[in-house]
């Protein structure tokens, strides 16, 4: 994928054949995450910034990440303030108040959280909220996959709503 783009589609982040420039700013960008060709996220935010290739790209002013399944479906889609993104794709850490929406309305509210692509995961050490039809469950760090069907939350508090007969 390359980053210097608008919207660009590949494996990895690059940086582009022409050796552009290393101080980048965008806005209204816009990039896929691929693996072996199978889109695995969609990234959006207001504006973007790299200022150095050792440096993590910064993105900001709204950020939403839509996550696709091994499909190609929908999965899940995150909402925050602000994030960055590695260079190689594989690591992108987001901020302020973070909310992700799965599928089947599972919601996850937390202060920040990183995702890996490799192993499609999203984790945070902060406070984090889980809301099911069933139940809330609190907590303190968390991993869970980007569908938001699996996870595990340290320090939990849950409370559970009984069921009407």
């Amino acid at each position: 994928m390359c980053i210097l783009c608008a919207c660009a589609s590949a494996d990895r982040i690059e940086q582009a054949a022409n050796d552009a420039p290393v101080n980048r700013e965008m806005w209204h960008w816009s990039t896929h995450i691929t693996d072996r060709g199978k889109s695995r996220a969609q990234v959006r935010a207001g504006s973007f910034q790299q200022v150095s290739e050792d440096e993590p790209a910064r993105f900001s002013d709204g950020v939403r990440v839509v996550f696709f399944n091994a499909q190609g479906d929908t999965v899940s889609t995150l909402r925050a303030e602000r994030g960055e993104i590695n260079a190689s794709g594989d690591d992108m850490k987001v901020f302020e108040s973070v909310v992700v929406v799965a599928r089947d309305c599972t919601q996850l509210q937390t202060d920040s959280l990183r995702w890996q692509r490799d192993e499609n995961r999203i984790m945070g050490e902060g406070h984090v909220t889980i809301s099911r039809p069933d139940g809330i469950e609190t907590g303190v760090g968390f991993n869970a996959s980007s569908d938001l069907k699996q996870w595990t939350l340290l320090f939990v508090n849950t409370r559970m709503r009984r069921k009407k007969p």
